[in-house]
């Protein structure tokens, strides 16, 4: 089976997941992100999938990125229809395309190296002493880089540094 070929029978799946959706604009009404950013607009999500445009557009539009992964949208559906996993998923299928914007490999690739996208500081290690919470334990830098290869994540971040270099 080709890449293609996988990528469209996922998107397919989307598409069984969504077909229920009747474009009511309830995740919209309630996404937080779309108040302050309307460009972003999960209905519009919903709606491409609905008309099964399994062209490469819904993965250029960077707008997907946007979304804050808050899931108001799926509690608020009246389908009951998961459009935060939805647009997870269109993410996933978007960095399989290579296709994730420049910040998002950047942060994976901070991940994979580090376990943590921004160190931490030592006026926040200072508040926790005075709050008097626990060291935060050091990441597990092994577990990490096991599923950034079982992802093919690792793979991903390579071939972005080879082309950029």
């Amino acid at each position: 089976m080709t890449e293609s070929t996988k990528l469209l029978e996922e998107f397919q799946e989307l598409y069984e997941v969504t077909k229920l959706c009747y474009q009511c604009g309830t995740c919209a009404g309630g996404c937080p992100v779309f108040r302050q950013y309307p460009g972003f607009n999960p209905r519009r999500v919903m709606e491409k999938l609905l008309m099964r445009d399994f062209s490469e557009q819904i993965f250029d539009d960077q707008q997907i990125w946007y979304c804050s992964m808050c899931y108001t949208c799926s509690v608020r559906c009246p389908q009951g229809i998961d459009i935060g996993h939805v647009i997870t998923e269109i993410k996933n299928l978007a960095v399989q395309m290579k296709n994730a914007p420049p910040g998002i490999v950047a942060e994976m690739e901070a991940i994979m190296e580090t376990g943590v996208t921004a160190a931490i500081s030592k006026g926040i290690m200072k508040r926790r002493e005075t709050l008097e919470l626990p060291e935060l334990p050091p990441p597990n830098l092994d577990e990490i880089r096991k599923i950034f290869e079982a992802t093919g994540a690792a793979k991903y971040i390579n071939q972005i540094k080879e082309e950029t270099s």
